[in-house]
């Protein structure tokens, strides 16, 4: 099964998008996946139209666009000005992939702290997404929802609940984790209960002694099952590594890591 495959901001080797981009397509990628992160390039219209630029120049796509300020600025905060501030976060990401021609943003939809009152945190989570997956649909772009290790929704199945309570807002999928759905089981067992929810596809390896994550086969994830379950859900679309790069040679990393993935996948 042909897959297209990018590499997350994660993981860029230079500073510049443009040194980024020459790395990824010289290696053979097919798309960049950038973050938004605080006064970074896509805070302003000069700078999407930046990337957007370079990415087109190098023949690269955009899948998605992700941020970590949902961890600082949670959708599921009961603090009503954090909450807001992550909900205009993610309509600023929208903005931002309707100028990259990026299919979905990619978001948190909770963090939840110690002592927390779960349920109230589930609902804002609820009432933030289906808001922004709205303000999505008008700009044609989905939301993805990545599983993560922000203690909510522990399983595939509370997941999919979740994805029910807020995709008649408007088009709204699982952006699936490998690395951290083995944090919280078993992938493949998320890969089958998701199924064609799943709209892309992040992968890294996980260390269960160490408690971190790592390189694709370098971790102790059973990298047959996950693949199997990603052919019999019918899945095709776009992998992407969420990795950081090396702390020796960084431009060595997306290229190596990129033959793993094609080893992996095909």
């Amino acid at each position: 099964m042909k897959h297209e495959y990018g590499l997350n901001q994660a993981g860029f080797p230079a500073s510049d998008i443009e040194t980024t981009c020459e790395i990824l397509a010289d290696a053979g990628y097919d798309g960049v996946e950038p973050n938004y992160q605080a006064n970074g390039l896509l805070t302003t219209l000069d700078g999407r139209e930046q990337i957007r630029k370079t990415a087109v120049e190098h023949e690269l796509d955009v899948p998605a666009v992700s941020t970590t300020l949902h961890w600082e600025y949670p959708l599921s905060s009961a603090d009503e000005e954090k909450r807001r501030r992550g909900i205009d976060i993610a309509r600023e990401m929208v903005d931002a992939a309707a100028t990259l021609d990026a299919e979905e943003i990619l978001i948190v939809p909770a963090v939840i702290a110690p002592g927390a009152d779960y349920d109230a945190d589930y609902d804002r989570a609820v009432e933030s997404v289906r808001e922004i997956a709205g303000y999505a649909a008008d700009a044609g772009v989905g939301v993805g929802i990545e599983n993560v290790q922000n203690d909510f929704l522990y399983s595939p199945r509370e997941f999919v609940e979740f994805l029910d309570a807020v995709e008649s807002a408007g088009l709204v999928s699982a952006y699936f984790d490998v690395g951290n759905g083995f944090r919280w089981g078993l992938p493949d067992r998320w890969i089958r209960e998701l199924g064609n929810r799943i709209s892309k596809v992040h992968i890294k390896d996980w260390l269960t002694d160490a408690h971190r994550p790592t390189y694709p086969l370098q971790g102790d994830i059973d990298w047959d099952s996950v693949v199997a379950a990603l052919s019999d859900v019918g899945y095709d679309g776009w992998i992407s590594a969420e990795i950081p790069a090396y702390n020796a040679e960084p431009h060595r990393m997306p290229p190596d890591i990129l033959d793993t993935m094609q080893y992996l996948f095909e």
